[in-house]
């Protein structure tokens, strides 16, 4: 039988497994990319620190013992990547390529041009995104503001139905990883308002990319599983299409038809 010293040795040591790894700024010869939680993971060790040569498996691993999600969290977007970059290793920098995963209208980086990578957080957008909820904390409804405003920046650009998705993807990736309590199961079908993030954990998390633990973030009890990211989805994609004016079908029928079809959605309707 355990000893109560040996038990609760076993205890401690357990707890300081579970304790986040120290953040350490990216240096320069350091890559880093447009994912904001990716670059975080790096900055805390969870990847490798010079965010180079990575792995499938590392993304899962990293996803899993940060932020106890399922590996999907890590390993789909990296085997999405590797499928268009033909390699199975790739640096975080080489995220930022265009025509795999990047994309225009990010809410927290200017659009990638012909000159500029523009692969760094743009404090002004995060400021953006911050002030389009009118409270202390961003909500569906205010990253349902931020997608539509920062869509309108990018204009006449205009997502394609995979980056749309993405984006979604994204935005609730924000609420979900900086909510103040836990995260339900998509089982209990949460309400539209669950969906709270604090804007000043949003602020340090986007601009220093570091998980602002002094703040109250914390890694989330639950096993955070695919599922999870559905009703936090569907919020923003209902607050977006209140915000725009536009019915269901105006909504997804570009997506359906193409980009020209637009129009013709709105006429029939």
């Amino acid at each position: 039988m355990l000893s109560s010293i040996t038990l609760a040795s076993i205890l401690a040591l357990a707890s300081v497994g579970e304790a986040l790894k120290p953040w350490v700024a990216p240096g320069a010869d350091d890559s880093r990319g447009p994912c904001p939680m990716l670059n975080t993971l790096a900055n805390h060790g969870y990847l490798s620190h010079n965010g180079k040569n990575l792995s499938v498996e590392d993304f899962g691993n990293a996803v899993v013992e940060a932020l106890n999600t399922n590996p999907s969290y890590g390993t789909k977007p990296a085997k999405m990547f590797i499928a268009g970059w033909h390699s199975d290793r790739f640096d975080l920098a080489d995220l930022n390529t265009p025509g795999i995963l990047q994309h225009i209208g990010s809410l927290s980086r200017d659009d990638v041009t012909e000159t500029e990578a523009n692969i760094k957080a743009v404090p002004g957008r995060i400021a953006a995104l911050l002030d389009d909820s009118p409270s202390d904390h961003i909500d569906a409804s205010s990253i349902a503001k931020s997608r539509l405003r920062v869509e309108g920046i990018s204009s006449p650009k205009k997502l394609s139905a995979q980056d749309q998705l993405l984006a979604y993807v994204e935005s609730s990736l924000v609420l979900m990883m900086m909510k103040e309590d836990t995260v339900p199961s998509a089982y209990s079908f949460p309400s539209s308002r669950t969906w709270t993030a604090p804007k000043e954990r949003v602020r340090v998390w986007l601009t220093e990319e570091r998980l602002p633990e002094e703040l109250g973030w914390k890694r989330s009890t639950r096993k955070l599983m695919p599922a999870d990211l559905f009703p936090i989805m569907k919020a923003i994609f209902d607050q977006k299409r209140v915000h725009s004016g536009r019915s269901l079908w105006q909504t997804v029928s570009p997506y359906i038809f193409g980009h020209g079809k637009e129009d013709a959605a709105k006429e029939e309707l």
